[in-house]
Order: structure tokens, then sequence, then C-alpha cells
């Protein structure tokens, strides 16, 4: 169930400005994976309220969806409902006049209800198993007015409690009273008793649907509340206080990106960071002699990228290869690499050729010691390729009888790539040589939570100069916001398909029987 437009269908143009076009591909990218595994798709009219921090028809037509669907399913229709059906005798025409009457009851009977009311104390009132519907209610108080959440309470549990708790105290107590609710009337009239005169009011919000469909009522009719409510306070429900800083939490949702990615060509991956010392120990028992290092770098991406992004990707490839080939063991990307070119970029960091050989020794060396005999390298930051080109044969030799095989053919990857990207009707200057497309699109399915999806902007994307001239000595040079190729068409579906290739290259140079 979701409100994102079907990709095949150019969305109006909402009420409060235009979604951002990268994060709108990626869900419809996202929608399409799903549907290729057979998964239905119910779209619900919502799509208007991106990029608020409260939704207002979110709630409502969510619910709507939930019923329409819970119906068809309890009826065999074998598939979702196309509209809000007859529910407990209840037409969609009787079902929007009791919406409509709800939000007229915000303006007419509760024109004194206002945001002092509902942000300074109050509390939710419900019967039964009612109050358990009531979360997006709570949000919508909440996210609205920047406010405490309303606790719920159930009228007979308020005796203990939460009365107590407001005693000495101002409250507002809002009754979600129910047509159809046994008893409920004659509960609220004996809470009202309790209550101290001026200090204390109760507002009955009623609903006259039946049964689930009440909440329909309830929900448009605090929708409007809290709009008028935000019209009296100024709440900014755009630039609001914490965002952008909430990235941290809505990031986390990329914990599983990376799975979700890899799963269908990374299953039997061996991970040394995800490895204890006895599972390495058996691991090696078992056969297992080739270990495969990625090289990355921590510079920067352009204003939507993390510096971590070459590191990020040269582990996903990683782990596929390791997939592929089968008993090979991924090792920890190294995170560092040699990046002057981007140093004129604040946070970027660099590594001298030499130092970076040199830790490459080292792994070797370590690797070999613990039985290892071939060590399969690879980067993932173009900057790397100088220092491993001058250095190959002499690492081959200082770590021998370790046999070290290092992919260098950095022209025909590229061109594997662009091929895919052409592919999916991208060009090769959109996919890009740094921060475009091809890397955004495959960040965007390994951590979304990391792209800055506000700021994807067009980068240098035809360059008038060759490669070396345009970042060396310094990138920044040509092209002022470090981004090379144009981002904005990026989607997390494209992400397997340019992994794979990857890994494919990788895969067919060090399979080859000359591959050195």
């Amino acid at each position: 169930v979701t409100a994102v437009p079907d990709a095949a269908v150019a969305p109006a143009a909402p009420a409060g400005g235009e979604p951002p076009s990268g994060a709108l591909r990626e869900r419809q990218g996202l929608l399409a994976a799903l549907g290729a595994r057979g998964v239905g798709t119910y779209r619900v009219p919502a799509a208007e309220e991106y990029g608020t921090l409260l939704r207002v028809c979110g709630p409502l037509v969510g619910v709507a969806a939930a019923v329409v669907l819970a119906r068809a399913i309890a009826e065999g229709a074998g598939g979702a409902a196309s509209g809000l059906l007859v529910v407990d005798g209840v037409s969609a025409d009787q079902v929007r006049e009791r919406v409509e009457a709800a939000i007229e009851s915000a303006a007419h009977e509760h024109a004194t209800l206002g945001a002092d009311a509902l942000a300074g104390g109050s509390a939710l009132l419900a019967s039964g198993t009612y109050g358990e519907l009531l979360g997006n209610v709570q949000a919508t108080v909440q996210e609205g007015l920047l406010a405490p959440a309303p606790p719920v309470c159930d009228l007979l549990g308020f005796a203990h409690g939460p009365f107590q708790e407001i005693v000495a105290r101002d409250a507002t107590l809002l009754a979600l009273t129910r047509a159809d609710a046994p008893g409920e009337g004659e509960l609220l009239d004996r809470l009202e008793t309790m209550l101290v005169p001026g200090r204390h009011r109760l507002v009955r919000l009623r609903a006259t649907l039946p049964g689930a469909l009440a909440l329909l009522e309830h929900q448009a009719l605090v929708g409007a509340l809290v709009l008028r409510a935000i019209g009296e306070r100024r709440v900014d429900q755009v630039e609001f206080p914490g965002r952008g800083a909430d990235r941290a939490l809505y990031g986390v949702a990329s914990l599983a990106s990376e799975a979700r990615v890899e799963l269908p060509r990374t299953r039997g991956a061996a991970r040394l960071a995800d490895l204890t010392w006895p599972e390495v120990e058996r691991l090696r028992a078992s056969g297992c002699t080739t270990a495969i290092l990625p090289l990355g770098s921590t510079e920067q991406h352009g204003p939507h990228l993390p510096f971590a992004t070459d590191t990020l990707i040269a582990d996903a490839v990683a782990v596929r290869v390791a997939a592929r080939l089968g008993g090979a063991l991924s090792l920890p990307a190294l995170p560092l690499g040699c990046a002057d070119e981007h140093l004129g970029f604040p946070g970027t960091l660099s590594l001298a050729d030499d130092t970076l050989c040199a830790i490459v020794r080292d792994t070797g060396r370590a690797l070999a010691r613990h039985g290892f005999t071939r060590l399969l390298l690879f980067t993932a930051h173009g900057g790397n390729y100088g220092a491993l080109r001058a250095a190959a044969p002499r690492l081959a030799h200082e770590l021998a009888p370790l046999r070290l095989d290092v992919f260098l053919d950095a022209v025909y990857l590229t061109e594997r790539l662009e091929a895919v990207a052409r592919a999916h009707g991208v060009t090769p200057g959109e996919a890009g040589q740094h921060a475009g497309e091809l890397e955004t699109s495959i960040l965007l399915a390994l951590v979304p939570g990391l792209v800055r999806r506000e700021r994807l902007t067009a980068g240098l994307v035809a360059p008038a100069v060759p490669p070396d001239e345009l970042f060396y000595p310094d990138l920044r040079r040509h092209a002022a916001d470090g981004t090379v190729g144009d981002p904005r068409a990026a989607t997390a579906a494209r992400a397997a398909a340019y992994l794979d290739a990857w890994a494919d290259v990788l895969v067919e140079s060090w399979s080859a029987p000359d591959a050195k």
C-alpha cells in the first residue's frame, strides 16, 4: 500500500511543491523491483503531502485502504478491491459525508478548542480496544504542533494513574466517542463528575460510523483541529526544527538495504569483518586460500554523497566477487586511498603512494602467515590506479609465494559500466566519472539514508578536458561542487545491475588462465 505514483504516470504537481525527483524515482524503482517478484501494489492518493512533517490525508487514506483490503481478503476476493466498497452496511458516499461533517464540526462545534488546549497537557480517552487504533491521532498532534503526543487512556483505567496525575493541574480531555460503543456514554458521564470545574475540560469528539470506520471521522476531526492550531502558532511544517538532523535514525533502514540488494548474488560469501577467529580457522581448514582486498577512499563525492562512497562500493563489489568465486574471503575495504586530486575539498584524506602500497604488502604478509596463497586486489577509487600500476610488479615479488593479482584495466571496467548505464537509458556523461548517476544509484541501494536527495544537481556532464587533466592536480578547478556526472536520475533499482557488471569484470579477469 503506497502513495507513490506509478512511474508510467506523470504525477500532477502537488500543492506544496514537487517532490525531489531522486527520492521519487528511488521509490518507484523499489516498487518496480517488488512488482518483478510478484508483489501487488495498491495505490492511495496522498503523494501531495510529501515533504512536510505532518501528514493529514495520509492517515485517512491509509485507514480506508486497510479497511478495503481487509474486507477483500475476508470475502475471498482474491485481490485488492478498487475502492471503498460497502462495509458494515455503509457505502463510500456515506463515509465521505461523515468525514466532511467531522471536519465541519471542528469549525463550528469545537471552534474554541485551540492550540493551547491541544498541546498543553491534553489526553485522549477511548473505550474498549479502540484506543489501540489511535496511534496516528496521537502523532497528528505531536507532529503538527511539535508538542508531546497526548496519552491514550482507557475510560475505566483513567480513574487510576491518569486522573490522579491531572487532579492538581489544568488538562483538556478529548473523548473519542463512538455511536456503537456499549456503555461509553454512561462512563463519560461518571468521569465528568470527577473533574474540577475551571481546571479540567472534557470535550466529546463524536463519530457515527460503525466499528473501525469511526477512526476515519476521528482522524479527520483531529486533523482539522490541528491544522487550525498550526495556523495559530505558525508552526513551519516544511522547515521544521530537526529537519536534516533526523538522518541518523532515518538511515537505519539502510542496515537492511545491502542485504536486500546483495541477496541474489552473495549467498555464501564470507566477510572477515563478520567472522570470529575460530570461524576463520575452520574456513581455512575447509580449503579457503584466496582473499579479496577491496580498496576504497575517504574523499568528497559532491554535495550529495558521503565521504565513504568508494569504500562502501568496494565492499559491496568484493562480497559479490567472493560469492561467485566460491571459497574466497572478502577482507574489509581499505577506507583510505591516494586522493590528492580531491584535497581541494575539506574533509578529504589522502595517503602517499608508498603508504598505500606498504599497507597492501603488510596485509598480504599477514594473510600468507595464516595459510592464504592468493590475494586478489582491486580499487573502487580511480586515484589508486597510478600507485598500484607502478608498484604491482614489486609487490608481487615481495609477497611471493603468495600470489598477488591486481586488477588494473580501468578503461575496460568503465566501458562495461557505461554499457549498463546505456541499457537503462542513462548516458555516459550522466553516469559520470565521480558522484554521478552510477555511484549515486549504488549508494541509494546500499545506504539510502546517507544520500542527500535534496542536493541532487547536475555536475560537470561533458568535460572539455581528458580525465587526467580534469582531475589533476585539483578537480575543484573544473568541477566546483565535486560532481562529474548528473545524479538526478539515480535510482536504487539500477544498483544491482551496476554491481553485477563490476563483479563480472573482476571474476572474468581473475578466472582467466593467464590472470596476473
